[in-house]
């Protein structure tokens, strides 16, 4: 393990997130608001930097535990950096502010706020930005330029891109990762305009904007999305669709016009997935709470849609919604958009393999002299794949229960515990029962935020990256 280089890329990550605060600290300079928070944060930023001088000597050597440590202890570090703003404007306590972060950067959207309309706009601005760099991975805007350092970035991308397979749109693992904050970039300025254009100020719009590609769910209202327009909503619900889907289908939509995306099985899954849920919480709120077409379809669009992408909007407080309706957008938590978006969850392409698995024990049931495999897209499903999917439900599961096991000890009760720990490991936010669209986790004790904080970025990290860390095997040297 190249622990000194390690420790040079660390700093970069420091130095970028430094760099990051200075479009806080200008929108504080513009309405008038105290720049101090975001000066001492970006000076105590600037000190971690120093590292990148001191790490001159470092070897140009990455390899897969280097790439893993980088990651967990990147994110661990890139949370408690990013959270000194709401330290230092004395609108949140040490532990609060690496929650809050924590759900931006993992994009999950849980905050401990009571009142988010108290906060300044260069506040909420960074809060939103901080989901807007999570949204991605901040560390692919790092590995974009590690060959500054001599080192590729192959093996940071293995331990951070979410999903199972970990194509290439290029070559090269930097080119790749620049074409991917161009095409992020560029669907968020579209989803700027689409939200001025709706009624919102530009400020608020770059703000809900940035939530929305990041398929985060900050609001800078307490009613969320609720408080704008119905074309806003509509737009909203476009966008967190978009953002759920594949980015290697955008790129090849886009760069290459190739509409064979379309036929991609988990975009076909996905889809459906969203049309047939919308649909049924759609024509249930039109029959059992006598709501009218355009406003029942709207709000079950806009719900679905935001909890299987796992962004956390609301437009209604679904925790009224008829209990079954509940549990439908309960079990979308677990599913979650597509391989390779800024979604979380277990992922529509882990399922729909597993479903292929199952169809193939059945077969074999019924003929057992038969042959069968899973196959996905027409291709039999390699078994380290599969192996993979299976595990990853599994442990997924196994956190869920554990974490909830805790959250019951520190006094929470079984429905929201459950809510809670799912909410966050899966980088939802909302719930049901005490943490619903319209509640916030402010009650939660200490221990329960510091549990919730860890999983929410294990599960941004697809659980292995944080989990293996707390094994003495991965520690010892090779």
């Amino acid at each position: 393990m190249n622990l000194l280089m390690n420790l040079r890329v660390l700093s970069l990550l420091a130095i970028l997130l430094t760099f990051c605060q200075i479009a806080a600290l200008a929108v504080a300079l513009i309405v008038g608001e105290d720049p101090m928070p975001f000066i001492r944060s970006m000076a105590v930023g600037g000190a971690v930097s120093l590292l990148y001088f001191v790490t001159r000597s470092a070897r140009p050597e990455l390899r897969a535990r280097d790439g893993i440590l980088i990651v967990g202890l990147g994110w661990i570090m890139a949370t408690v950096l990013a959270g000194l703003p709401f330290v230092f404007g004395g609108w949140m306590g040490w532990i609060d502010s690496w929650f809050e972060t924590a759900s931006g950067f993992t994009t999950t959207g849980a905050s401990i706020l009571t009142d988010v309309e108290i906060l300044p706009k260069s506040q909420l601005f960074w809060r939103s930005e901080i989901q807007w760099l999570g949204g991605m991975g901040i560390l692919l805007l790092a590995i974009a330029i590690l060959p500054f350092l001599g080192v590729g970035g192959m093996e940071i991308l293995k331990a951070e891109v979410p999903g199972p397979t970990k194509d290439r749109l290029v070559p090269r693992v930097a080119s790749t990762a620049r074409i991917l904050w161009v095409l992020y970039f560029a669907i968020t300025v579209a989803n700027i305009v689409a939200f001025m254009g709706s009624g919102m100020d530009f400020l608020e719009a770059t703000d809900h904007a940035f939530a929305t590609m990041a398929t985060g769910g900050f609001s800078t209202r307490n009613a969320s999305l609720a408080a704008f327009s119905p074309s806003a909503q509509w737009w909203c619900t476009l966008f967190m669709f978009l953002a759920g889907i594949n980015f290697l289908l955008h790129y090849r939509l886009i760069y290459r016009g190739d509409t064979a995306v379309f036929r991609d099985t988990e975009l076909r899954a996905y889809s459906g997935i969203v049309v047939v849920a919308s649909l049924i919480c759609g024509i249930t709120l039109m029959v059992m709470q006598d709501k009218d077409l355009e406003l029942a379809m709207r709000q079950a669009f806009f719900n679905v849609v935001s909890i299987i992408t796992t962004t956390g909007f609301a437009n209604d407080d679904f925790a009224k919604w008829p209990l079954f309706l509940q549990v439908i957008l309960l079990n979308l938590m677990v599913v979650g958009g597509m391989a390779g978006s800024t979604a979380g969850g277990i992922k529509v392409v882990r399922l729909v393999m597993v479903w292929e698995l199952f169809l193939a024990i059945l077969d074999r049931l019924i003929q057992p002299r038969r042959i069968t495999l899973p196959k996905y897209a027409g291709s039999v499903i390699p078994p380290e794949v599969m192996e993979g999917s299976l595990i990853m439900v599994v442990v997924f599961l196994f956190v869920m229960l554990l974490s909830v096991i805790v959250l019951t000890a520190v006094g929470l009760d079984f429905t929201t515990a459950f809510s809670a720990s799912l909410a966050c490991i899966a980088n939802v936010g909302p719930g049901i029962a005490k943490v619903g669209p319209v509640e916030n986790y402010a009650f939660i004790h200490d221990v329960g935020k510091l549990l919730l904080t860890i999983t929410m970025i294990a599960g941004r990290l697809e659980l292995f990256t944080i989990l293996i860390l707390f094994f003495p095997r991965f520690w010892k040297q090779s």
